[in-house]
């Protein structure tokens, strides 16, 4: 019987442990280092908002890049979804972090995103570029970075 405690009691503390960090808010979202996570948003006059967490699975080893690349999936298909993966990747022999993204509205979208380097207590703006639909996009960073926050997500009218 007590065996039985100690297994419900360690599931329970590796449920909390996994999702620590990760917080999917109406407009924001804040992703922990190594984690890739599907969401659905809705598109309310432009403004993507009302984000669900659909799926999380944790990133065990850095991905290969070059794979990545050469083996994605182009579907040409429209959904509300939104697919990000935060993490390690080796390209080419150097060691880096990405954030994949991967999405299905009609139209391209935007974000803006803040970093949280290993050490600080603050995150600091960084750069994003314009994520076109069903195309897999790739932003990298060379700094030890704990976790990023996505917010301000826009369609982009044609």
């Amino acid at each position: 019987m007590k065996k039985n405690y100690f297994i419900i009691i360690g599931l329970l503390i590796s449920i909390v442990t996994f999702s620590q960090d990760l917080e999917v808010k109406s407009g924001e979202i804040k992703i922990p280092l190594n984690r890739k996570i599907l969401i659905s948003a809705e598109n309310i006059n432009g403004q993507l908002t009302d984000f669900k967490l659909l799926n999380q699975d944790k990133v065990d080893k850095p991905i290969d890049l070059m794979k990545t690349l050469d083996n994605i999936e182009k579907t040409e298909c429209t959904s509300n979804e939104i697919e990000f993966k935060f993490c390690y990747a080796d390209f080419m022999g150097s060691k880096i972090i990405v954030l994949t993204t991967i999405h299905h509205f009609k139209n391209s979208i935007t974000f803006k995103a803040k970093i949280k380097l290993k050490g600080s207590d603050n995150y600091n703006k960084t750069s994003i570029v314009e994520k076109f639909p069903n195309v897999l996009s790739i932003e990298q960073w060379q700094d030890e970075i704990e976790s990023i926050i996505l917010y301000d997500f826009e369609i982009k009218k044609k």
